[in-house]
C-alpha cells in the first residue's frame, strides 16, 4: 500500500474517539480484513512516538476498567491527519519484492531456473487468488466500515495477484527470449 501509515490509521481510529492499543489493532485488522499483520508493538511504538510529539495525549478522564493506556488524538494530531488525507500519494506502491531479488540472482547465476521459479510462483498465486476468492464469496452483503473494509482489502489483494501474475507472463516471455527458446 502506498503512503500507508500506521500512525495516520491510528490516528484516524482515535479521531472518532479514545481507544487503547488493543482497540486500536482490531480497528486496523477490521479496516484491512486481516490482511495485513500489523504487531501489536508497533501499535504501541507507534503511539508511544506520537505521545512524544504531542498528537496524541492520554485521555485521563477514562481509563479502562483494566488499567490500559486509553489515547485520544489531539488538535495536532487532527491536523496531521487532515493534512495526510488531503495529499495524494506521489508514487505508486514501492517494488519491494522477494521475487524480482530471486529472478535477478536467478538470471545472473542459473537462468535456466528461472523458468522452474516462475511456475511455482504461478501456482502459489492460483492459490492465494482461489483462497481470497473463497473468503470473498463466504462474505455476506458487508455490512458498515468493517464489511466494506473487509470487501476492499479482499478486492486489492485479488487485483494485486492477477497483476503480480502478469508480471510472471512477461518475465517468462523475456526469459524464454533471452534462452532461445
Amino acid at each position: 500500500m502506498v503512503g500507508i501509515s500506521v500512525k495516520h490509521a491510528l490516528l484516524g481510529f482515535l479521531s472518532r474517539s479514545p481507544r487503547h492499543g488493543y482497540e486500536l489493532k482490531t480497528e486496523f485488522d477490521l479496516l484491512t480484513g486481516g490482511l495485513w499483520e500489523l504487531n501489536i508493538g508497533q501499535v504501541y511504538s507507534t503511539l508511544e512516538r506520537m505521545l512524544k510529539d504531542g498528537l496524541v495525549a492520554l485521555d485521563e478522564g477514562d481509563s479502562s476498567p483494566d488499567d490500559r493506556k486509553v489515547y485520544r488524538v489531539t488538535p495536532a494530531g487532527v491536523r496531521e491527519l487532515e493534512d495526510w488525507i488531503a495529499r495524494p500519494p506521489l508514487k505508486a506502491r514501492p517494488v519491494r519484492d522477494e521475487l524480482l531479488i530471486r529472478m535477478g540472482l536467478l538470471m545472473m547465476h542459473a537462468p535456466p531456473r528461472a523458468l522452474e521459479l516462475i511456475d511455482s510462483q504461478r501456482r502459489v498465486y492460483h492459490l492465494q487468488m482461489a483462497e481470497l476468492t473463497r473468503q470473498k464469496l463466504g462474505l455476506r452483503a458487508p455490512s458498515g466500515v468493517e464489511g466494506l473494509g473487509r470487501e476492499l482489502a479482499l478486492d486489492a489483494a485479488l487485483a494485486h495477484c492477477e497483476a503480480d501474475l502478469r508480471w510472471l507472463e512477461t518475465c517468462e516471455a523475456k526469459v524464454r527470449r533471452f534462452l532461445g527458446d
